[in-house]
């Protein structure tokens, strides 16, 4: 009996943990983003500007992680990305309707955007 509830505890362990393993790994592109782009600073903007219509896909804006609506985006590149965010891009005004911030902080915006939808 002892050596059966040990079996089973080491099982639940294994597979509690798997997970963590599985997961161990980034994504290279999530891990360049965080070098080149400041994902917290990007949140910021992100919940202050853009998730007013990513978060809820008012005027057709793709919603934040909606994985199928941001894949052949992610895929234009973040130059792309970047670019139609500072200058609008068919509903979406330029910068988002908001001048407050520069355009390093549109791009952090962006990457935090991207990032999030690659881990998830």
């Amino acid at each position: 009996m002892k050596t059966s509830v040990q079996v089973c505890c080491f099982i639940a362990a294994f597979f509690c943990s798997t997970p963590l393993l599985v997961n161990a790994t980034p994504d290279p592109a999530s891990v360049e983003l965080r070098e080149k782009y400041n994902l917290d600073k990007g949140k910021k903007v992100y919940e202050k500007v853009c998730a007013n219509c990513h978060g809820t896909g008012v005027l057709e804006a793709p919603e934040f992680c909606n994985i199928s609506a941001w894949k052949p985006r992610i895929a234009k590149g973040m130059a792309v990305l970047v670019q139609h965010t500072i200058q609008g891009f068919r509903q979406m005004p330029p910068k988002g309707g908001d001048t407050e911030f520069n355009e390093a902080e549109d791009a952090n915006a962006v990457a935090y955007m991207v990032d999030q939808c690659l881990i998830h």
